[in-house]
Formats: C-alpha cells, structure tokens, sequence
C-alpha cells in the first residue's frame, strides 16, 4: 500500500506539473507569436504558411489548453481518493509541496484569464488581423475567420472557466481537509463554506455541477479510501452540502432579483423624473406624453437646462454673496411649486413639492411681483424650501413671468442682517431674463430636432409606401411607419365594401389581435364606422372608455385601452376604410403625435388604392376577362415552367385540351350573348371540377385547356369525361328554348407522348381533332 502511494504521488506529481508547464508554455507561445506577428505582420503571415498540419497543432493547442483544468482535477481528485494527503503525522513532503503549487498554478492561470475575459481583455488565441493590403494565403484567412467564431462564443468560454474553477475550487479544498484529518476533522466545514461560495459567485450550470461533484467525491473517498460503511453520516453530509448550495442560489438569486428590482425603480424614477422636469421647463407639451424614442432628446435637454440654471444661480450667490439661492417652478396644474435647481451652503433644505400659496414664496407666485424681507425674526417659517425654520435674516423672491403667465419663482437669502437693495433685485430679473432665454432656446431646440425626426419617418414611410406594390407590403410598412411616431398597444386596418356595406379587418396586431383578425362586420354605430362616414378621426380626444364606446363590434372587446385613434383613409374624397390604434396608456394620441399620424393615414390610403389597381392591372392582364381562367399567354408561361420542373423531378404531366362542339351554330342560332353564356359555363365547370394545383386557361373562343400536375393519361380521361359529362347535363335557358351543348376533349401526357411544350400541344390537338372525326362529345388520348 506504502508502495501503491509513493508510485502514485510520483505520477500524480509528474502529471500536473507536466499539466501546469504546458498551459503556461500556451500562453508563452500565444504571447511570443503575437509579439512576432506585431513586429513584422507581412512577413511572419508569408512565412508561416497556414497548412492542415498546422491547423491540427493549433486546433490541439487550443483543446489542451481549455481542457487543462479538466486534466488537473481528475489528476488531483485520483490523489485525494488514493488518500496521497492523509497524513496523520502531519508532516508534508517535497512531492506535496510541488502538487500544491502546480494546483495553484493551474488555478491561478485559470482564475487570471476568467478576470480578463470578465473585464473584455480577453485576447484571441490566433493570428492578428491580417492587413488588406498584404498578400496573405487562404488558410491565413480561414484562420482569421475562425478566429472570429471563437469571438461570438465568448459566453460560452466564460460557462466553460466557470465550471474549471469550481472544479478545481472543490478538490482543492477536499484535499486542505485530508490534510486537515480527513472528512471528520475540523477543517470539514470549509466544504460548506466553499460550496456557498460557488453557489453564490458561479453561474448556474457551474454551481450545480461543482454541488453533485463534491458529494461524489465525498462519497468515493468515504467508502473507499477511508473504508468506513457510515450511511448516516455521508448521507449528512451530502444533505448539508446540498442545503448549503442551494441556501447559496437562493441567495444569489434574492441578490439578482434585489439589484433588478433597484434597477427598475430607478429607471421608472428617472422617466418620471424626465417627464417631470420636460413639463415643468415645457419642453414637450403638457397633455402630451414623452415618446421612447424623444427620451433622449429630452434628457439631454434637461441636463443642459440644469447646467445653465446652475451656473446662473451659481454666478448670482457669489456675487450677492448670498446663504441659498433657489429657483422653483409650478407644476402643470400651478399648485404645487417644485426645486429645480439650487445653490446654498446650507444643509436643512427640503425636498418638496410645496404648496404654491404656503408662505413668502406663495405669496410671489399670488401677487406675481417681488417680496422682499428685511430684518428676519430668527425661527420665522415662511421660507418653504427650508426643511426647518432657517437663520436668515434677509429674503427676496422674484417670480419668473413668462408671456404674462407665471412659472416659477427665483428666491434669494441672506444669513447677515443685510437687505436686498433695488439693484440686487435688477441683477436677480436680469438672472431670471437669462433663464428664460435658455428655457427658449431649449425649447426651440426640441422643437426642430422633434420635426426632423418627424420628417425623417415620413420621408423613409413615403419610400417605404411608395415601393409597396400589393396589400400585404403597404400594411407591414404603414404599421412599421407608425410605430415611430406613436407607440401602440393594439393596431387594425380595415377596408370598407361600399356595394355590400361592410367593414372588413385586414391585419390586425398587438394585444387582442387574435379576435379582431379577419372580422367582418356591417355598418353600425362603432368608431370605426363612424369615421367612415364623417371621414374624420375619432374619438375628438383620443380617450377610450369600453363601457360607452365601441371600437369595431360589442363582441370584439380589446383588453383595458386608454387611448384610442381611428383614422379614415380617404382617397379623392372617399373613405375606403380606416386606421384603429389603441394603447393602454394615456394621452398617447394627442395633438403633438395626430398630424403625424393623419399624414401617415393618408399616403396609407394612396398606396392601398394603387395597390389594389397594380392588382386589378395584374388580373387584366393573367387572366381572361369573361371566364375568370387564365389567358393564353399566363397559361402558356406556366406550362413551360411546370414541364422543367415535371423534367428536373421526373413527374408525369397531362395537358387536356376542350373545345365545344359546333358552337358556331350556337351563336348563329341564339346570339352571342347565349354564346357567352355557355362559354362562362363552361370556364366554372372547369374551375370547380379540378384540383388545387390544376390550372384552367381559355385559349382562344370557345377552346379551353386544362393542366393536371402528377397525373397520367388514365387520371386525365377520366377528369375529362367528367368535365364532358357536367356540361352535358347542363341546360341553358334561352328565348328560343332550352339548348344543350357538348363538348370533345383531346388528351397528352407529359413525358409519355411529348417531350417539349410544342409537342404535347400538338398531341393533345391531334387528340382532340380525333374526337371530333370519331363523332364529336367524346375524350380521345393521344
């Protein structure tokens, strides 16, 4: 056993330094290569030719040196269990000294290159970027281009160190405890301890797997290496490890969900700020909401408003040398006043808001004109910005008037007994002028960079719109157009049928799309109706109540909407449907947005309109304007493409040629409008008789052909003699009397008796001219 041990120890010992050494050669030789390569890019890339060999060698590298730390704990787990660190004696050798730096080693590397990574200093493993300018061989590239793969698999790498290090983690501490006495001395908590640890700072698949390692470990080395058959006290301690590793997680957890909770109540705290300061500085207008995409544009402006307001404030407390300086502003409503910005030296300011009408600052904003105190009473409370009663001895408060409405209040005080004179309360307006002009040019600023980004959308939804050639592409660009300019919740496009009066829902999106999708309904006293026929948008303010108001029906019920816009899209004075958003929150469709969105509207219904007449031109010229079947020329097309695929696929085809027997005699005798008549008669039976991927064409007359895909001779006689049947039994009514018709149906089939389109024409007609000579009303193949 003595024996058993020293062998061991010595390969134990030889492995992982050999492990050890060779990870840090790796990075040696990365780092030497890269070191080369940046000496002398062109030349070291000309003359290390990238060959499949050394595509092995560095694909061997790499996997080595990402599975060095697998290497390592089995290396170091197989001591543990041998029981290489039980000694009682408690004396360690050389051998185990040399194991224990070579594990450090490895967790050391392991450990430096997971902060590395952490903090983005990862370098890539493979050749630098190889100069376009400079000749550089295919394999060079291929190895660049690999060396980007390996940059997009970068979570992948840091899961992969995760699990090394919590491995390596796991049997380092199991063997600090067979050091310590084994599994019952007293070093055995560092377990637990470690697996909280791993349980808290890994990521989730690592601490799992670092868990059901160490209770196997634990186990091996029980029963095996100590030779103990105690089920209850490994049973303990793998319920302890366990418990300790989830007690881990949930805490990782509770601290996860803890910072993203924090994270959203700030973020809904700062928007609220935002929203706040743009309405008290009229940034945006005070109905209207602040759109995602205008979030930015307004915090920037915010924060340039700040930085002049402090600085104004700033230069106004040092040359008045004054306590605090404080400018305070209404709200929407003018009721409460709220502290935008402040200088003082003081610590006891209060947050607020404050009543607009509470003390010396309400009484500036009730008489809109400057008050001024002289001598202040120490304990006096009417200065509302000051969480307790202040020690000033001197006060003035200018309002901020603006177009003759008030906004705010500028005020100033003193700690010495020193009144503001006239010319302090000119310097303080001039300040206030200041501070107008900036409000302005904020404002203006908003104003145009919010028209640009308006014209923007509506020049790139002109293009988009304009390009779009069929339904479908004008409702994915309209939709895709109009939710840059107002977020929806819920959006709809109807067409309204003015022959049978009705409304039909062409695409609907969004919350409740699913029950509102294809829904057709008639005229009634819906919005949506209602805009169709006043031709102007509804409701008048674009609030939504769904217990009055009904949107499309009273079964189609969207969930809770706050906000409501229905568009009429009108076209040379007609409206031929409309544009029905909905949002759950509040003023979302507002004045600010509704010029926007009726501009939107109207190149909508233009597009729609030209779609639909591309679609109608498209119809007129595929399509045979009696029957509804194709023309010749589409049929003709289509018969070509469908041979090549028949010949690529080795498919049969048959081609079934009809033509009404003496209908010459049928005009002659009842008219040509009886002659239409049984021509669209005809085309019908044909279009109901065949299949899905069967194709009808009138091709000249009273000839008409028919193509069945996948079907041989016999399938096709047989389709005919229906056909040939069906128009038989069918009696047309006409003023000379009822009048039957016949017809002769010829068939050919592809690649039995034709190899091209020409040929199986003319078999087919061959066929058909055979019915005719065989006595007229019968199916002949060819």
């Amino acid at each position: 056993m003595v024996r058993l041990r020293s062998q061991a120890v010595s390969q134990g010992l030889y492995l992982t330094i050999f492990l050890a050494d060779s990870h840090a050669a790796v990075e040696y030789g990365a780092t030497s290569s890269s070191f080369f390569a940046s000496l002398a890019p062109s030349a070291y890339q000309q003359t290390v030719p990238m060959t499949p060999l050394v595509h092995v060698v560095l694909s061997f590298r790499r996997h080595a040196r990402a599975s060095v730390g697998y290497v390592a704990v089995l290396a170091l787990s197989l001591l543990i269990v041998l029981g290489i660190f039980d000694r009682p004696e408690g004396d360690l050798g050389l051998e185990h000294w040399a194991v224990i730096s070579a594990w450090m080693a490895v967790f050391g590397a392991k450990f430096g290159r997971r902060l590395r990574m952490t903090r983005g200093w990862e370098q890539s493993d493979e050749l630098p970027e190889p100069d376009s300018s400079s000749p550089v061989s295919s394999h060079a590239t291929s190895n660049h281009t690999a060396s980007n793969s390996k940059t997009s698999n970068h979570t992948s790498d840091e899961r992969n160190l995760d699990i090394q290090l919590s491995l390596l983690a796991v049997v380092g501490t199991y063997a600090i405890v067979q050091l310590a006495g084994g599994l019952s001395g007293v070093w055995y908590p560092l377990v637990y301890v470690l697996i909280s640890l791993v349980a808290c700072c890994a990521t989730h698949p690592a601490a799992g797997i670092a868990v059901a390692f160490a209770i196997v470990l634990e186990g091996v080395t029980h029963f095996w290496t100590d030779g103990s058959d105690d089920w209850p006290s490994f049973l303990t301690h793998a319920l302890f490890v366990g418990l300790f590793g989830a007690l881990g997680a949930l805490v990782m957890r509770a601290e996860v969900t803890r910072v993203r909770v924090r994270s959203r109540t700030r973020l809904r705290e700062e928007r609220e700020r935002l929203r706040t300061e743009s309405r008290l500085f009229r940034l945006v207008s005070p109905s209207s909401e602040v759109a995602h995409d205008e979030q930015r544009l307004c915090r920037a402006s915010v924060d340039e408003v700040h930085h002049q307001l402090y600085y104004v404030l700033e230069l106004l407390h040092r040359c008045l040398d004054l306590h605090t300086c404080v400018l305070l502003m209404l709200d929407e409503q003018e009721r409460q006043l709220r502290i935008v910005e402040l200088v003082t030296v003081g610590k006891d300011i209060a947050e607020g808001p404050f009543a607009a009408g509470e003390g010396a600052v309400g009484a500036v904003v009730r008489r809109a004109e400057i008050v001024n105190l002289q001598h202040i009473k120490e304990g006096y409370g009417g200065l509302c910005y000051y969480a307790a009663p202040p020690r000033v001895r001197a006060f003035v408060g200018v309002p901020v008037v603006e177009r003759g409405h008030i906004r705010g209040v500028l005020c100033a005080d003193r700690i010495r007994d020193e009144p503001f004179t006239a010319h302090d309360e000119e310097t303080i307006r001039t300040s206030i002028r200041q501070v107008l002009r900036a409000l302005e040019n904020e404002r203006v600023f908003v104003q145009l960079e919010s028209s640009k980004r308006e014209q923007t959308v509506l020049y790139q939804a002109s293009k988009a719109l304009g390009a779009a050639l069929d339904e479908a592409a004008v409702l994915d660009a309209a939709l895709a157009a109009i939710s840059k300019v107002a977020p929806y919740d819920f959006a709809a496009l109807t067409i309204y049928d003015v022959k049978h009066k009705r409304h039909h829902v062409r695409r609907a999106v969004g919350d409740g799309a699913e029950q509102i999708e294809e829904l057709s309904f008639r005229d009634n006293a819906s919005l949506t109706a209602m805009a169709v026929k006043n031709k102007h948008y509804l409701p008048y303010r674009g609030e939504f109540d769904g217990r009055q108001q009904v949107l499309f029906t009273r079964r189609a019920v969207l969930p809770a909407m706050k906000s409501v816009l229905v568009l009429p899209l009108i076209v040379r004075e007609d409206a031929i449907g409309t544009l029905a958003l909905a949002a759950r929150a509040a003023d979302v469709f507002g004045e600010r947005v509704r010029p926007s969105l009726q501009v939107l509207a109207n190149q909508c219904a233009v597009s729609l309109s030209n779609a639909a007449a591309v679609a109608r031109l498209e119809e007129m010229a595929t399509t045979d304007g009696l029957t509804g079947c194709l023309n010749k020329r589409s049929f003709l097309d289509e018969l070509q493409r469908r041979i090549r695929s028949a010949e690529r696929f080795g498919r049969r085809m048959s081609l079934i040629v009809t033509d009404i027997d003496h209908f010459k005699s049928v005009n002659d005798t009842y008219g040509h409008a009886t002659g239409d008549v049984v021509i669209r008669k005809l085309g019908e039976i044909l279009r109901r008789v065949k299949r899905e991927t069967d194709l009808v064409a009138r091709f000249g007359g009273e000839e008409f052909c028919i193509l069945c895909e996948e079907t041989d001779t016999q399938g096709a006689v047989l389709l005919a003699e229906r056909v040939r049947e069906e128009l038989g039994a069918t009696e047309f009514q006409t003023e000379l009397g009822s009048l039957h018709v016949r017809a002769s149906l010829g068939v050919a089939t592809f690649p039995d008796h034709a190899q091209t389109c020409d040929t199986l024409f003319e078999c087919a007609d061959r066929a058909l001219y055979a019915a005719k000579r065989g006595g007229r009303d019968q199916v002949r193949a060819a």
